[in-house]
């Protein structure tokens, strides 16, 4: 009984820190760890995160332990861990061993915590002497074919092996999972490459040490050298395994075309059956194209690796079994042509194939995919430029001659003529030009002669000269229009280009056969209607239009006018400029004639000034465009007309006949006037339309017309209703205005923006705006005019102090008048409320009715809440501002005549509650008024608005949480006292049941919360009663009528389910809350008037399972019920949710699996029993097949796995048949079989194709059926006749560059490709429109990261390919480093080029890297003899003087794949050159941190820029002076904060390195004055010291190498004639302080020897004599060792220093010796002697001097079988 209460305790005490919405268990931190792999004894950061992040955690730590015997691990606190820490890291000194660790995070009082995280690993290689793990085999390298086993040893009996796998999501499993754990012994392999960690787990807890294990797979690559065979040449070929291991064989085989499989058979070649333990294989004696493979194969039994790729070596020479020849026998091939290509020879049965090298990737097809094969011939087309190599196939494995084929681009004929006009009887140059331009094209001439169908005839120009090599020709005596063509013939047979677009040489004379004349014959203008007339011979004609826009326009009359007879009529409604002519039914050309169709031109009048002083001059301005002297100009006064709403126009007595100016000047004009101007022709009756009418004001009236303004103020406002009177002589009259805005000028009348009364017009503005104001009479005159701006209207705004009144305080009021003059005088009033204008009327304040100067007022005495305004004026007569917004300052006194009172009377309100305001006092009407304060605005409204005003009360109800102030205002004006009300959240209760599962009979402890919480608070106690009409009715229990203090009550004797609530209530009066949900407590007991049953009565439910739910009782109606608990929530909902309900019935089924309570409800208000009811995956077949890749006709075990396992499954076994309309399978039973079996093994025999297989399982009578198991399938690299697949380009290596095409043939229309990617922990099936594009048979793709997949082919009719094993591997990383990074000149330099990953087979290519500062880079120049590379990886330069930048790239296979360049690396050298030079100032090597220091650059360049290298570490890097200085023509000045050493040099546009200085900066206080630049061996050189800020310091001791040479108080170090003795490091010292050391070098003079022409005499014979002798013992040694190679650098003897040919050549050799076997051969006769062959010649650029030029040797050993 004791720890059933302390149980329900504990449960209750739960339920409650749940309900107080704390932390949850859900929550799971995530830990990691740094580092990953240990240094023994290091420390270990742990850092721990909680998701969603949030304040107040305390992390703890703990250890991770094994415990093999629960499979899991328990927790053990980290040392010092106990408290908890407030930061989120932990870190863990001197760990040495393997361990894991997790963390979890805890807050609040009680302290909640979180779960566990997961564990993490930090490893360590270091054994432990517990647990220990080791690894069989113990080598460097495994492979996917080895079997490896993992070993655990130490004290403990129980072991478990683990696997750690970095993937997407991280991977850790047991041994079970994917090996086979015996004892202590875990053995697995694996068929894909993997990498990961493996560790021991002891029953004791320990952790061995942790081991990295790579799993590759092997891959045989071959290459073939050469690709093209000279006739009966020996072919090399080479086989690789990816990647390179030891102990391989290699088989070598011809690969034969077999049509049948539309594949390649493998003919082992001669004496090769055995393998060789050689990678590499010669045949003799080939004479036609051929296909060659090879595999490797290691280990007994022997485990082979795939057949290579198939690479060919093609001949251009033709096999009497098997040729082929190419039609149109031409030299060149267009894009236009078709193209044949016929296979002839001994087979019936032919395919053609093509290769293409493009830049990423080669291309092997069949002529279907490209082009049409009939029998033996492919036919094809192609529509672009390629070039390949094309060859046939013979059914009876023949292949024919190779033919490189490149189709050029179909040319174009492009026809020019000069001139495009003709003057009669002049000549005309043609010129045709090919595109794209080649030699060899003949051109042919022709006059295109037009056909009326829109077509031409072409004829050959006469005196048979239409034919000429040369691209022009000259057409003498041109007379009239006519037009040409050409084209261009090439080859034999002759392929012609199409006719040129037809060119026109226009000319003005008429043809006797065909005129054009023009009407009208005049400047014609886009009014005008054009009539273009043909006359002459013929009966049919067509007009023709050009005109020269963005590309040649020509068109007929027809789409541009209309084309009557002989006539062609046109009018255009815009400027455009054409060349006509007429062309008739004969094929003649008229007269060109050249039309120009002008705008109309409207004249624009403007006047000298707008505002003239009375009597002033004014001067008119017509301008009209296109101007011309033709026009004569017309001046017109613009007299108003109101009948008509317009102008009409006088014309000036002074200009009845116009004017040959563009200007007039009016005289002595006194008022308003208008003008306006308009243009004619001299000699034509033209005329332009009027300009528009232009105004000179003036602000005189006229006695006829007047115009006067009201008010007659200064300022006029848009508040200001303005009156415009118009008075004079006329009756009728119109009130004008103009706007000028930024864009444009506007002139309207008051009919426009005001209202016109007879002579008034009466207008507003709401805006500010500006404008020129006057009267136009009847009678024609016009007023003075007035100039009027309207301003925005003054706003005045209100602000009381304070806004809450302590009784018969002072209240000072401020106003404030927007925008601010000067000027104003303030009003004040007190607002009186005016219920029947719900508004407040303004009654101005005792004793300041005339207003006060000053804008503050106080108000003394102020007792109750009030209402003030104010207002401003200004001028006379004074313009008042409206009044300003009331503004209120409160009191909570009571008015005798106005009080509030609220309701309920309690001083926390809640939302949702409803609350009364009354008003009380001596008025009869009221309204209460609120207002609310936000961030932004106020807001003062009436209760009409946001509640309810009955009488003298306001009733209302909010949802928000509002704070406000209310008052009431009466009928007779007064205000109430102010109260502020603030609505809070209403509280809500939760109830807590427990326990929720009834033992019968059981008490239940209700538990009642209310949030948010407060004392004071009653409880009262119900139990729900279902009303299936409307949720549930409470009833009150019996003894809680009066409600409980305390929050918890207790039901005895409870003994079936039941649904319980509660409320609470507070105050007095008191207020309820509402009623909390209903809860239930559970019992599984059922009740006689309630009954739930679950079908099928099965102990286990699936998500697959159809479930009925019935309830059974004394009731008619019913409904279902179900609750969830989630993590943080139940959810409680009705069958109709989530099933269907019929009748006493609910049936539903579930895709998931949820975990739910279920009961039934009557309508007499019962429950029924409660059923826990938890539904799961139904079990899941899993299907294994073995082999994966069949050997054709072998066996294949199916065995079906169930999960999860028990006893009584019966098995079927199906294949999988592909449904490419469902993107499916279906699954056909094998035969046989359709009872199933009882074994879970089945064994296919005699499969020789791809398959696939399926499974499932049968249970119980009726037989429940799993669903099919995931297809798995058995490969097999036979081409199936009805479905094959190839792979294209046809390459041993694939590189993400790559376009991929796999290609499916066969009997079916309709296919897919398949791909399947085996990962650690799955395999990933999916169909090419997933990763590829799908066109046809064909499916495309390229790869962006390295991946290995298994592909194959499904057809429509259901069968398989073979299945294809494809690797994309990454494109090459390359790392150059040159030795040593600082030369001696004349020293060689090593470079040696790493590739990443590491393989065979590569050629290595050497460049020097020049300077190429156009492009801010470099470009890289091959190397001397290094056009076809090295197999070295390295290369050493000899003679390097200068500095230097090299980069290296590789190639691999044929046709050969290039990588991109390697990073340029540089060799520094301090020789200068005359081209390139640097200087330092100031002229040292240390300097002082923020010292300026300038690197200047000389030669013979106009452009430079300085480099810098910096070493960090084993890597270095370059940068440019921009970066890190300031560049400035040949300067680069910087300075460094900071410790800084570098290289620099120059570089110049021409391409020149100069010499490298080496600098140092650092910040110490002291630094050693030393030259930068070598020392000439015999000068003089002076050593300093210098403190920073100091230049010459005494007292100073020098170190040469560490060896004192001088102390004394000297404080320089002269050394007068240096020599080669004084070169090394020297250091200063001074006040104890040692300055850095630096390098002084010492330069040699080379001396001159006078009779170096005898000793060369005397020395030249005996060297030769040595050298004769060194050269018999090196072919002595190569003889005893085999073959060899060298690859060395001849270093030239040192030449005169006078020698003026010295610096233009470069020398280098070719040494080939050839390997003639063993000793026994030395003195055969047949022996190859050796050669030598010594070559000099230019190299690079020729500006570089003798000492910039390399040698370079290279000495082979050629095999000698």
């Amino acid at each position: 009984m004791g720890r059933t209460l302390l149980c329900v305790l504990g449960v209750v005490f739960l339920g409650v820190l749940l309900c107080r919405g704390n932390p949850s268990a859900k929550t799971r931190p995530v830990l990691t760890v740094s580092p990953s792999w240990l240094s023994p004894g290091a420390s270990v950061t742990l850092s721990c995160e909680v998701k969603p992040s949030s304040a107040g955690w305390r992390f703890y730590w703990y250890k991770a332990v094994p415990e093999l015997y629960q499979n899991k691990y328990k927790y053990l606190l980290v040392p010092g861990s106990d408290e908890g820490t407030k930061d989120n890291y932990y870190k863990i000194n001197d760990q040495k061993h393997t361990a894991g660790y997790a963390c979890r995070a805890g807050r609040g009082n009680p302290e909640l915590f979180t779960q566990f995280s997961e564990p993490k690993f930090v490893w360590s290689a270091v054994s432990h002497s517990a647990a220990s793990l080791t690894l069989t085999p113990k080598k460097i390298k495994h492979y996917t074919v080895d079997e490896i086993r993992l070993t655990c040893s130490g004290p403990s009996i129980l072991w478990k092996v683990r696997r750690f796998r970095q993937y997407y999501p991280s991977d850790i499993s047991d041994c079970s999972v994917w090996g086979k754990m015996t004892g202590r012994t875990c053995t697995f392999s694996s068929r894909w490459y993997q990498k990961a960690v493996f560790w021991c787990e002891s029953g004791s807890g320990k952790f061995s040490n942790a081991v990295n294990v790579t799993l590759h797979a092997p891959r045989a690559v071959l290459t073939v050298s050469p690709s093209w065979l000279s006739p009966k040449a020996s072919i090399t070929l080479s086989c690789r395994v990816e990647p390179p291991s030891t102990l391989w064989r290699f088989y070598w085989y011809k690969a034969v075309p077999d049509q049948s499989k539309y594949s390649y058979r493998y003919d082992p070649l001669h004496g090769t059956r055995k393998g060789t333990t050689k990678n590499s294989y010669v045949t003799q004696g080939e004479k036609h194209t051929a296909g060659y493979a090879c595999r490797a194969g290691r280990g007994n039994p022997e485990i082979f690796t795939d057949y290579s790729k198939i690479t060919l070596s093609w001949s251009a020479d033709t096999h009497p079994a098997a040729s082929l020849t190419v039609s149109p026998a031409r030299e060149k091939l267009f894009t236009g042509d078709k193209i044949q290509l016929k296979c002839s020879g001994s087979s019936g049965v032919w395919r053609v194939r093509r290769f293409r090298q493009s830049s990423y990737n080669s291309d092997v097809s069949d002529c279907f995919s490209w082009g049409t094969m009939s029998g033996s011939s492919c036919t094809f087309s192609s529509r672009w430029q390629l070039t390949a190599v094309y060859w046939c196939e013979s059914g009876s494995g023949r292949l024919s001659n190779a033919i490189n084929i490149t189709i050029h681009a179909t040319p174009k004929a492009v026809l020019t003529v000069s001139p495009q006009w003709a003057s009669p009887g002049s000549s005309v140059t043609l010129s045709c030009e090919v595109k794209p331009s080649s030699p060899g094209w003949r051109f042919y001439w022709y006059k295109a002669v037009p056909e009326l169908s829109n077509t031409y005839k072409y004829y050959s120009l006469p005196q048979g000269t239409h034919e000429t090599p040369r691209d022009s020709y000259v057409v003498h005596d041109q007379k009239h229009t006519s037009r040409y063509a050409c084209r261009a013939g090439w080859g034999v047979p002759q392929f012609f280009t199409n006719y040129s677009e037809p060119k026109i040489v226009w000319s003005a004379d008429s043809h006797p056969a065909a005129a054009l004349t023009v009407s009208p014959d005049r400047d014609i203008y886009t009014v005008d209607e054009v009539q273009l007339t043909c006359t002459g011979s013929s009966g049919d004609w067509k007009v023709r239009r050009f005109r020269p826009y963005y590309q040649s326009d020509v068109s007929d009359c027809s789409i541009w006018g209309k084309m009557n007879g002989s006539s062609c009529t046109f009018s255009s409604p815009q400027y455009h400029k054409g060349v006509y002519w007429c062309e008739s039914g004969s094929g003649e050309l008229s007269n060109a004639v050249n039309v120009t169709v002008n705008n109309t031109p409207k004249p624009v009048l403007t006047v000298s000034t707008s505002w003239p002083s009375p009597g002033a001059l004014v001067t008119l301005s017509c301008n009209i465009k296109p101007s011309s002297a033709e026009w004569r100009f017309y001046w017109y006064k613009a007299v108003p007309d109101t009948s008509q709403n317009n102008y009409r126009y006088k014309l000036l007595s002074d200009s009845v006949d116009g004017t040959a100016l563009g200007s007039h000047v009016v005289h002595g004009e006194t008022h308003t006037v208008v003008y306006a101007c308009r243009a004619r022709r001299e000699k034509k009756q033209y005329f332009t339309e009027y300009s528009e009418p232009n105004f000179v004001w003036s602000a005189v009236s006229h006695p006829a017309a007047s115009l006067t303004v009201s008010p007659d103020r200064d300022e006029l406002y848009i508040i200001d209703n303005i009156q415009l009177k118009c008075t004079g002589s006329s009756a009728d009259w119109r009130v004008r205005r103009f706007r000028q805005s930024y864009y444009k000028a506007d002139l309207s009348d008051c009919s426009s923006w005001g209202k016109m009364t007879g002579p008034l017009c009466t207008f507003s503005s709401p805006f500010y705006h500006r404008a020129v104001y006057w009267c136009e009479s009847g009678s024609g005159e016009f007023s003075n005019a007035v100039n009027i701006t309207i301003e925005s209207a003054p706003t005045p705004h209100l602000t009381v102090s304070p806004s809450w009144l302590s009784p018969g305080a002072s209240v000072t009021l401020i106003c404030e008048v927007k925008p601010p003059s000067a000027g104003w005088r303030f009003y004040w009033y007190k607002a009186v409320p005016d219920l029947s204008k719900n508004s407040y009327r303004y009654d101005p304040l005792p004793d300041i009715i005339r207003g006060t100067v000053e804008n503050v007022y106080v108000v003394y005495g102020q007792t109750h809440t009030a209402g003030y305004s104010c207002r401003g004026g200004i001028g006379n007569p004074e313009l008042f501002t409206k009044y300003s917004e009331p503004n209120i300052v409160w009191s909570a006194a009571s008015n005798p005549e106005a009080s509030l009172t609220v309701s309920p009377k309690r001083k926390k309100l809640f939302t949702d509650e409803k609350i009364q305001l009354s008003c009380t006092g001596s008025a009869a009407d009221w309204r209460v008024n609120r207002f609310i304060q936000s961030y932004y605005q106020s807001d003062s409204s009436n209760c009409t608005v946001w509640g309810n005003m009955t009488g003298s009360s306001c009733t209302f109800m909010s949802s928000d949480n509002d704070e406000a102030v209310y008052w009431c205002e009466s009928g007779s004006g007064e205000f109430s006292n102010a109260v502020n009300i603030t609505l809070k959240s209403a509280p809500r209760p939760k109830l807590t049941v427990s326990p929720s599962w009834l033992s019968p009979g059981a008490s239940v402890t209700l538990s009642c919360e209310v949030e948010p919480p407060s004392a004071g608070w009653r409880f009262y106690w119900y139990k729900a009663v279902p009303d299936l009409s409307n949720g549930y009715t409470y009833h009150l229990l019996s003894d809680s009528i009066k409600g409980t203090v305390q929050d918890s009550y207790v039901v005895l004797g409870q003994k079936r389910t039941a649904g319980y609530a509660c409320r609470a209530g507070i105050g007095n009066p008191e207020t309820f809350t509402n009623h909390s949900e209903p809860k239930i407590v559970w019992s599984a007991d059922s009740h006689p008037a309630a009954s739930l049953t679950v079908s099928p009565a099965r102990e286990k439910l699936y998500i697959v399972d159809d479930i009925q739910l019935k309830c059974t009782g004394s009731s008619a109606d019913w409904r279902v019920k179900r609750v969830r608990q989630s993590y943080d929530q139940s959810d409680v909902s009705d069958c109709s949710s989530w099933g269907t309900m019929t009748g006493s019935s609910c049936t539903f089924s579930s895709p998931q699996y949820p975990r739910a309570v279920y009961w039934c409800e009557s309508g007499s208000g019962e429950f029924s029993n409660a059923v826990n009811i938890t539904l799961i995956h139904p079990p899941q077949p899993t299907l294994f097949v073995s082999p994966s890749w069949l050997s054709p006709g072998a066996s294949v075990t199916l065995s079906c796995e169930v999960k999860p396992s028990s006893a009584g499954w019966r098995f079927y076994w199906y294949k999988a048949v592909p449904d490419l309309s469902q993107n499916n399978y279906t699954y056909d039973p094998l035969p046989d079989i359709t009872g199933g079996t009882v074994e879970n093994v089945y064994i296919v025999y005699g499969q020789k194709h791809t398959a696939g297989f399926s499974c499932r399982g049968g249970k119980g009578n009726p037989e429940l059926f799993t669903e099919y198991s995931e297809p798995r399938f058995v490969w097999s690299a036979d081409s199936h006749p009805a479905a094959s697949l190839t792979v294209s380009p046809n390459r041993k290596k694939l590189y993400i560059v790559d376009d991929i095409q796999l290609k499916c043939t066969g009997s079916s229309a309709d296919w897919r490709v398949r791909r399947i990617r085996q990962s650690y922990n799955h395999s990933d099936v999916s169909d090419c429109s997933s990763w590829g594009t799908m066109t046809g048979s064909s499916c495309s793709f390229s790869s962006l990261q390295y991946s290995v997949a298994l592909y194959w082919c499904e057809s429509e009719s259901g069968e398989f390919s073979n299945a294809v094993n494809i690797t994309v591997h990454l494109a090459p990383l390359l790392h150059l480093t040159v030795s040593p990074s600082w030369l001696i000149p004349g020293a060689s330099v090593n470079l040696s080029c790493e590739v990443d990953p590491p393989s065979e087979g590569w050629m290595f290519y050497w460049y020097e890297a020049v300077p190429d500062l156009s492009r801010n880079d470099y470009r890289y120049e091959l190397l001397p003899d290094n056009v076809n590379g090295t197999k070295q990886d390295s290369l050493v330069i000899h003679g390097q003087n200068h500095t230097a930048g090299y980069a290296c790239r590789v190639g691999y296979g044929n046709p050969e794949f290039l990588s991109r360049y390697s990073e340029p690396k540089f060799v520094c050298s301090p020789a200068s050159r005359p081209a390139a030079s640097l200087s330092v100032s100031p002229d040292r090597e240390q300097h002082f941190t923020s010292e300026s220091v300038t690197l200047n650059c000389g030669g013979n360049s106009a452009e430079w820029r300085v480099k810098v290298m910096r070493e960090s570490g084993s890597s270095s890097f370059t940068d440019s002076c921009s970066a890190w200085g300031a560049m400035n023509g040949s300067l680069c000045a910087f300075s460094s904060p900071q410790y800084y050493k570098a290289a620099f040099w120059c570089e110049s546009e021409s391409g020149e390195l100069s010499n490298a200085v080496n600098i140092t900066v650092q910040d110490e206080g002291l630094l050693l004055v030393s030259p930068v630049h070598p020392v000439t061996e015999g000068a003089s050189v002076t050593l300093s010291c210098r403190l920073r800020g100091e230049n010459k310091l005494s007292d100073v001791i020098f170190y040469h190498n560490d060896k004192l040479i001088q102390n004394d108080s000297r404080g320089e170090l002269k050394i007068s004639a240096v020599s080669q003795s004084d070169e090394g490091f020297y250091k200063c010292e001074h006040s104890g302080e040692v300055s850095p050391q630096s390098w002084m070098a010492v330069k040699a003079v080379l001396k001159k020897s006078s009779s170096s022409f005898p000793v060369m005499w005397a020395v030249g014979p005996l060297c030769g004599i040595v050298l004769l002798l060194l050269l018999l013992l090196l072919i002595r040694f190569i003889r005893l060792k085999g073959t060899s190679y060298f690859y060395d650098l001849v270093r030239p003897t040192k030449e005169p220093e006078n020698d003026p040919k010295k610096d233009q050549s470069i020398s280098y050799s070719l040494l080939n010796f050839k390997n003639t076997g063993n000793m026994r051969h030395y003195l055969e006769p047949d022996d190859s002697p050796v050669n030598s062959d010594v070559r000099v010649g230019a190299a690079g650029r020729s500006s570089l001097a003798a000492s910039d030029a390399a040698v370079y040797s290279e000495v082979k050993s050629t095999s000698g079988y």
